[in-house]
This record gives structure tokens, sequence and C-alpha cells, in this order.
């Protein structure tokens, strides 16, 4: 008798075995959510009986119902055979559809239409389609608008953008029909006690892993792995740019002393904190102006692991499309990589890099991680930096091979060629960002200024003046100002001025304003707006807050560069770096981003860690086996000059805000804000802004100027004659409905493009050490063309150093 029982037990799984399986392969990973929505209901359904409220279930359970009651051991009955168990459960079916049909008829609007009301409508819709073409054709060839059908003109311009949509489209449609017979199955297995909210939920996940597998075999590193069966081989060290890592909270003031290690930045939590407590945010997100480190009863450190950087405002179906480095993740993985050979080295994005390992020890951490990389796997490294990554990772380079006595690392002329494979500096900041001025003269850029009528929500929400002394106390962002000097800034290879008319006269005395802003804006960084001829303003007083200067005796010194400032109407980058030195933010000269950071072309000041963070001026580290990627999107129309005027207070409108002294005129902070008013369209010129080529955030100077002029050649910037490749991406923007707030997988904006699938492609193949061999020079921009003329500029250009320094 137990054989017996045994044998119906064994023929229930079995035959309840292959249902599951023909169930699941109609549509992938429904099944154990079927099972575990059904047990749900089942709990439900017995606290319902003992008074609680509930989904209503039938009291006589199914057949189906018993079979998945036994397969998740809540049911003690057998069936005898699978004929019996297949007949019970067809007829239990139809009575239960009757009943669930009754009971709620609002599931009827979910039945999918049938296929052949699909291909009839479908067709007549195709007749009227071609109707409509042959008739409108013949109309506009009579009156010689086209020459050539309708349809054959519409192919010629939607052909390249149907080869990229459709199928795309197509998987979708396949998807859709899925779901709709998945949508009748799982009603049925459910009636009579449907739960709409759990069918709904069902429904996207099953959705979400479906597109998953989609969007997995379209990634580079899937397919080359499907391909060619390549394996990860160099140990991958990741360093992320500017504010795309987490800051988490150890010790916090007001609002957040009760948040220990929440995110403050980086989180969804961080974004509902600045909905809710701005000023309190802006507090503990602030450095200490003097030491450049914590302020007293504040300590925020750096998220670790690969979440620091994976998303940004974390993974989750509203915030977690907007991911940083994710996609490189999955790609390494696909090839073989995982968290024995490749690390996320984040890091506190706001210091000085002076701090970074003063504080953290994080250069020190750094350099031990790659060296038990290179002990363990018998390989060298490669580093992949992003952004301001790229500036951290030539200081780091210049530090390690610094003996200790002279404030480095002590490890030698030598040891980024013995550790070090590769780098790959992917939108590297090579030569700073131009907003970062903006930023610290008066907490404005392009993101605040293109909010037009929210502009001065904005600035009632975070006025210019909080801004500003916030940004002023990051030593990160001195760090990214412009560096070269006016050698390369100045010479306005990469900015042209357009004339106005053929024959160069000009036309009004408007166009002649025009004129000379594009001119001006082509060799200066800044230029006032509201300078008379005579070089004055309206009201020539301009003072400093005594108050918020970090030493009063700098006062006088203080003053003196505000009012040079104001009465000079351009100002090239080395003009704008001086001023911004000494001003400090309207705290002096001692603040310590200023003590921290040389910009300084001259030839007085050794090498050391104030000039390590400028590429112009410190070399390369001898590494004649290490080869050198930059890889940038181009293409975008990206920050390059200001044109700025005295801060009025706007009409006294914003005056207390963004006042030091109750809105007294003369102390107005910031003193200079960008005046909005001036648009030149045909130069590029919008809102006051000046634009040129770039990725949106660093302008194609900055991206490419080092890796095509300097580094080409062995010389004092390139001692040992590394190889350097450069690997330009142009943006190629497209909407998809997986990313909506994205530009789509062949977009070369600067956070986009470390998913951009030609850039992970060309990643794929140096960690794979796979065709690396081909990956030559790819020039989309005028990158050549802007070094040539910077060259042939009699002032243009980096220069030797007459004294070298040992």
């Amino acid at each position: 008798m137990m054989k017996a029982n045994n044998d119906d037990e064994d023929a229930t799984n079995s035959s309840l075995n292959r249902r599951e399986l023909q169930r699941s392969n109609s549509f992938p990973g429904s099944l154990p959510l079927m099972i575990e929505e059904k047990r749900a209901a089942i709990i439900t359904h017995r606290a319902a009986d003992n008074g609680a409220s509930g989904i209503v279930v039938s009291p006589l359970p199914t057949a189906t119902t018993l079979a998945l009651e036994k397969k998740i051991g809540k049911h003690d009955g057998s069936i005898s055979s699978d004929e019996n168990e297949n007949a019970s459960e067809n007829d239990s079916d139809k009575h239960n559809n009757q009943q669930h049909e009754t009971q709620q008829p609002h599931l009827q609007q979910y039945k999918p239409e049938s296929t052949r009301r699909k291909v009839i409508r479908r067709t007549l819709f195709g007749i009227a389609v071609l109707f409509g073409n042959t008739v409108l054709s013949a109309y506009l060839k009579r009156y010689g608008i086209i020459s050539k059908d309708l349809h054959e003109v519409l192919s010629e311009r939607l052909a390249p953008v149907a080869e990229q949509v459709m199928p795309e489209l197509q998987q979708r449609l396949e998807l859709l029909e899925l779901r709709m017979k998945d949508t009748l199955e799982s009603a049925r297995l459910m009636a009579p006690g449907f739960n709409e909210t759990l069918y709904w939920l069902r429904l996207n996940e099953t959705a979400d892993e479906a597109s998953a597998r989609t969007q997995a075999k379209l990634r580079p590193g899937y397919q080359l792995a499907e391909k060619t069966e390549v394996q990860a081989k160099y140990p991958v060290v990741m360093v992320p740019g500017f504010v795309t890592s987490g800051l988490e909270v150890w010790k916090g003031k007001a609002c957040m002393d009760k948040l220990f290690r929440e995110r403050l930045w980086g989180g969804f939590s961080s974004a509902q904190y600045w909905l809710r407590e701005r000023y309190c945010v802006m507090e503990n997100l602030a450095l200490d102006p003097i030491s450049g480190g914590d302020p007293e009863g504040i300590k925020l450190r750096s998220a670790q692991g690969f979440q620091a950087a994976d998303f940004f405002v974390g993974n989750d179906w509203m915030w977690g499309n907007y991911w940083v480095w994710s996609k490189i993740f999955e790609n390494l993985a696909d090839v073989g990589y995982d968290a024995s050979s490749m690390a996320m080295e984040a890091y506190d994005w706001r210091l000085a890099f002076q701090l970074l390992e003063k504080r953290d020890g994080y250069l020190t951490h750094l350099k031990h991680k790659i060296e038990a990389y290179r002990k363990s796997t018998g390989r060298k490294v490669i580093l992949i930096s992003h952004s301001m990554g790229a500036i951290v990772v030539h200081y780091f380079f210049a530090w390690v091979t610094t003996p200790e006595n002279r404030g480095g690392g002590g490890g030698g002329k030598k040891w980024v060629d013995k550790h070090v494979h590769a780098f790959v500096n992917i939108a590297g900041a090579q030569l700073g960002v131009i907003k970062a001025s903006t930023a610290l003269l008066s907490g404005e850029m392009s993101d605040t200024v293109f909010l037009g009528g929210l502009g001065n929500v904005v600035e009632r929400f975070v006025p210019r003046k909080s801004r500003k002394d916030l940004w002023s106390s990051w030593g990160s962002l001195w760090a990214m100002l412009p560096k070269g000097g006016d050698g390369i800034w100045s010479v306005g290879a990469d900015v042209v001025a357009k004339p106005y008319n053929q024959e160069g006269a000009i036309a009004d005395e408007e166009e002649k304003a025009k004129l000379e802003y594009a001119d001006a804006l082509a060799e200066n960084l800044l230029v006032l707006s509201d300078l008379d001829d005579a070089g004055k303003t309206q009201n020539d007083v301009l003072f400093c807050n005594r108050e918020e200067l970090i030493d009063p005796s700098t006062e006088s010194m203080v003053n003196e560069a505000l009012l040079k400032f104001a009465s000079r109407k351009n100002h090239t980058v080395e003009q704008t770096i001086d001023f911004l030195l000494k001003w400090g933010g309207g705290m002096g000269p001692n603040i310590s981003s200023a003590k921290l950071h040389s910009f300084s072309n001259a030839d007085l000041e050794k090498p050391s860690a104030r000039t390590w963070h400028d590429i112009s001026r410190t070399p390369l580290p001898h590494a004649p086996s290490m080869k050198i990627y930059c890889m940038y999107g181009v293409g975008i129309e990206t920050e390059r000059a200001y044109v700025y005027k005295r801060n009025r207070g706007e009409q006294r409108l914003f005056m207390e805000q963004n006042s030091s002294a109750g809105g007294a005129s003369q102390t107005v902070d910031p003193p200079f804000i960008l005046d909005t008013s001036v648009e030149d369209p045909d130069n590029e010129v919008v809102h006051g802004i000046k634009y040129a080529d770039g990725d949106g955030s660093v302008p194609l100077m900055s991206l490419g100027y080092m890796c095509a002029g300097p580094w080409r050649e062995k010389n004092w910037l390139n001692p040992s004659g590394s190889k350097v490749i450069i690997r330009e991406y142009l943006h190629q923007p497209e909407f998809t409905v997986d990313d909506p707030i994205r530009n789509g997988p062949r977009s070369s904006e600067h956070v986009d493009i470390l998913g951009n699938i030609e850039m992970m492609e060309d990643l794929m193949k140096i960690v794979t050490d796979h065709e690396v061999d081909t990956l030559d020079d790819k020039i989309e921009s005028d990158i050549m063309g802007i070094v040539q003329r910077i060259g042939e500029h009699p002032n243009g250009g980096l220069h030797k150093p007459k004294r070298r320094w040992r």
C-alpha cells in the first residue's frame, strides 16, 4: 500500500513537473512566482476563516490548487493518475472561469484581441496606407515637390533609423505576445481569488527578467565571450570621477546626527534629505576652509566597493536607470572578471588630492592594491579612470615615483612600468574643466542657467552664495581649474569667431558689439559686459566682507584684487585663476584650497604635491611599456567661456540671500555673476555662455590636447615615450524605452560614455588582450587641427621649464 501511494505521488509530481515546465517555457520565469502567489492566496484564505481580512478564495480547492499545494507541502492528499488529474483540473478550471467572470467582470479588459481579428485589421490598415501613399505621391510629383514616389523618399530617410529601431521593436512585440498568453493562464491559476496587484507585480517582474536577458545578449562583453571564448587577463582597478560615487555619514550635525552610515550623497535617501533639509545637508557636505578636511563634529567618508559607484541614486524602479559604472561591471563580468580580479577604488571626491593621502591614506591603499594584484596574478594591472579620476591617477603616478623624504610613496622611478600594463582614461579632464572657475566665482554654470523660469526657484532654494561657499570648500574643484595657462586657452585654437557678412563690414552697432564679444570670448575665459570705454562701471565701490576673511590682515589684498578684476573687461585663464587664489571665495588667500594648489607656469617652484595635479607641468612616469588610451566623446556643445557682469542684487530681489552684509551694495556676494542677457547663436553664445566642442562637461581641449599633442612623441612630458592611443566617439543620441532618461547606447555624453557600445567594445579588447593591436587612433573631431594651430601661434603651447629640479 505504501508503494502504491509512492507511485501515485511520483506520477503526480511527474505530471505536475511537465506542466510546470511547459508553462515556464511559455513565459520564462513565471512559474515560481505563480506558486508563491497561490501560497499567499491560500494563507490569506485561512486567515479570512479566522475573521481576518484577506482575499476571497474558493472553499473547494481545484485540482490545480491541490497539485500546487502538494508541490509546496501544504496538502496531504494524492491523485491517482495523470488522466484523472488532467480531467479534474479541466472541469475545475471551467467552473472557476465561470465563477471568475461573474464575480470580477472588470478583468475582461485584459482579454487580448484574437489573432484573426488582428490580421484583418492590419491588412485593412496596410491597404489604406498603400492607397494614400499612391494618391499623395501622384499629387506631389505633379507639382514638382518630389521626383520620386513618396515611399521611396521616406525609405531613404527612415532606413537608417529603422535599422536601429526594428530589431528592438520586434523583440518588444514578441515579449508583449508572451505577456498576453500568460495573462489567461495566470488568471485561470489564480481564479476566483484573483489579486490584481499581485498579478501586475508578477507581470512586470517577469518582463524585467526577459528584458534583462535581451539586454545581456547585446552587451559587447557577452558577445565577445560567446564568439571567441576570451577570458579576463589583466587585473582591473577603477578610479571614479567627481561626484559620481557615494558619501556616507559617520558623524553628522543637526539633521544628520542619527543617520549613521546613511548616504548623504549618491542615494535615494540623499535626494530626500536635499528636499527636506537642504541647508543642513550643505553644512555637512562642506569641508573646513582652513584645514581642507573634516569640520568639527562632521565626518563623511566614501562608500566602498562596487556599490559605491555602480548607480548614482540606487538601483530601483524609479531611480535605478541613472547608472554610472554598472554597465562596465556587467561587461567585465561577461568576460570572466569578479571581485577577485577587479576593484573599484572610490574616494572622497571633495578633498584636495594631498588630503586624500593625509586623511584617508588613499594613495597608499591604491599602491598596495596594485602591488597585491601584481603579486597574486603575476600580471600587471590596467588602471581605468573617469573624468576627474584621470587627474587623480596622474597625481598618483607622480606621488608613487617620488621618494618618501620628498613627500611621495617611495615606489621608485620604474614602479609604474613594473606594475601598470595600461592606463585607460575615459572622458578624462586632463586640463581641467572651464566651469570649475564659474562654480568658484559665482556658484553658476550652464546647469543652473538653463533652468529658465525655474532659475528663480533654484535661486530661492539654494542661492548663489550658498553654492559658491560650499564649492569653494572642496579642494577637488580647485584641482579641476583649467591647466596649461594662456598658451593653451587664450590662443583661440578651438574657438573661431564667425564674421556677420561676407565683406567683413559691420552692418550696425548691435552686430559690432556681438562680434567684439565673439572675438573676446575666443581668447579669454571671462568678459565683463557692464564696463564702459574707460573701463568703469556705474558703481566702482567694491569691498570684501571683512568678517568672512580667514585672516583679517589680508583685507587690503582682497579689496585690491576685487577692484582690479572689476576694472578689467577681459580676463584670461591665468588672470581669472590668479583672482580666485587671492579672493578665495570671499575668505581670502589663506583658504586651504588656495594654499594646496599651484597654477603658476613660472620656473620658480619645485615639483611637489602642490604641482602634481597639473598635468601640463608634471611629466608622465618612466613607463616605456605602458600604453595610454584616451577615450572620450565629442560632438556636444560644452562650456568654454563666459560673459559676466557686476552683481547688482538683481533689483534687490535676492539681495539678502546673496549678500554678506544684509544687502549693502558694496558687499553683494558673489560680486560678479553671469550676464544671461547676451545672445549670439551664430557664434555659439547662449545666455552669456560660449560653447565649443566637447562631451557636454569637459571641452575638447581638455579631453584631447595632451593625448594628441605633447604626449605623442618622446619629450620632457613623455620622457620614456609611452604609446598614446586616441579613441574618439561621436555623440549619437537616441531614445530607448528601457533607459528613457539617458541618451542611448551610442551617446558620448560625459557620463553616458561609460555605457557607450563602441567604447565598451574597445575596453573589452584592452582588458582581455583580444585583437588589441587593431585599436589605432580613431579621430572624429578637429583635435589635430587644434594642436597644429596652438603650435603655430607665437604664444601657443607648453614650454619646458628652464630649470630642472632634482
